[in-house]
């Protein structure tokens, strides 16, 4: 088993960090990302309803492969089962008070920060080095808690949800943000761009990380350039339907020049 490399470690250090959103059933795509360089997974239970099995095998996987696996949930429901899988973060998205953002808190980190759980059942503590105590004054180091700031609501509210202790990183959610802002689907649009950039600077006042989504490589510049190290660039689905169509359309192309 190789050691799981922390990705906010990473980012203090201003190292660069790749990371794929996991929404195919197949754990095959945990040793699809690893081989091709991927820094980190991040599965998207938010939008794809995966059974418990199918997450411990992709969680087993990732953490053969030494590959940091994130897990975005839809809520904090059931949150004390998702953390015994031992994600290297819980994102959780549509966080747009302190009161929610409280309550994530508690949940996922032990005290002092929070109030979560420990009943000795996760793998660290069954099979691993380290006795309960251990464990729970390394865990909330090790977990990374990420609020996603996708509304306005959430963006007037930033303050007082950033100032918590216990908040490790900070995503943004361009999708959702397009709709807050009354340009739905319009991710590159001028005010969409704007709030993300409200929401580094927020964060980098706070002394949050940020972990951003971004498919355009100028974009990309631009937001190394502002600070930001962590991204994710792709969606498993996405990306396999474009190399397909790719590899298709361009021996289509070599078939109809041959006819020609």
């Amino acid at each position: 088993m190789m050691e799981i490399q922390d990705i906010r470690a990473r980012a203090r250090r201003a190292e660069t960090s790749f990371g794929l959103v996991v929404g195919m059933s197949d754990p095959y795509i945990i040793d699809m990302a690893y081989c091709a360089g991927y820094h980190f997974i991040r599965i998207d239970c938010e939008h794809v309803l995966y059974d418990y099995n199918t997450l411990q095998t992709f969680f087993n996987a990732a953490r053969h492969l030494g590959l940091p696996a994130q897990i975005r949930v839809p809520d904090l429901h059931n949150i004390s089962a998702i953390l015994a899988l031992e994600p290297a973060a819980i994102v959780l998205p549509d966080v747009n008070s302190r009161k929610m953002a409280l309550a994530a808190i508690d949940a996922v980190k032990f005290p002092p920060f929070g109030k979560r759980g420990m009943n000795g059942g996760t793998r660290n503590v069954r099979f691993g080095p380290y006795s309960r105590e251990e464990y729970m004054r390394i865990g909330n180091d090790r977990l990374n808690l990420v609020v996603q700031i996708e509304s306005r609501e959430g963006l007037e509210h930033i303050d007082e949800i950033l100032s918590l202790d216990g908040i490790d990183m900070v995503a943004s959610g361009k999708a959702d943000l397009s709709q807050a802002l009354s340009v739905p689907g319009q991710k590159d649009h001028p005010d969409v761009i704007a709030a993300e950039n409200y929401i580094v600077e927020k964060a980098k006042q706070h002394g949050k990380i940020l972990t951003l989504s971004v498919s355009d490589p100028k974009r990309l510049q631009e937001l190394k350039e502002k600070g930001v190290h962590c991204f994710s660039i792709g969606r498993d689905e996405d990306l396999c339907l474009k190399a397909i169509k790719n590899q298709l359309n361009k021996m289509s192309k070599a078939e109809k020049e041959l006819t020609e």
